[in-house]
């Protein structure tokens, strides 16, 4: 219904290809993220799901540097530049999500569900 106009006219969605940003403290607590596993000291698998832009059942992410400053997904955290975080894989195309981070400290310290 909200794609039609006044006239009855059906009127497309503007759609964009750039990722939504995430931003602002409440955001991720809309989110549910969850470690599945640690694959190594460097990476693990994520479940993460948003019912405003997307859902990856098992996603890879990365141990890196963080180059901006931001919000822990899982802790609500403040992140520095500089902090050791997991950040989404790049892959192609580029996850919605791929701006979110997790502080290392935060993501190395979840006992990790053990799988059946």
């Amino acid at each position: 219904m909200a794609l039609l106009s006044s006239e009855g006219e059906i009127r497309r969605p503007i759609m964009s290809s750039r990722v939504r940003p995430m931003c602002g403290e409440d955001y991720f607590s809309k989110c549910a993220v969850r470690v599945l596993e640690r694959n190594r000291q460097t990476s693990a698998t994520v479940a993460w799901s948003d019912s405003t832009s997307c859902c990856y059942g098992e996603q890879s992410w990365r141990r890196c540097i963080a180059r901006k400053a931001g919000i822990c997904a899982l802790s609500g955290q403040t992140i520095a530049t500089g902090d050791a975080v997991y950040r989404p894989r790049l892959v192609q195309p580029a996850p919605r999500n791929i701006e979110a981070m997790i502080l290392a400290t935060v993501m190395e310290a979840i006992p990790v569900e053990e799988r059946v």
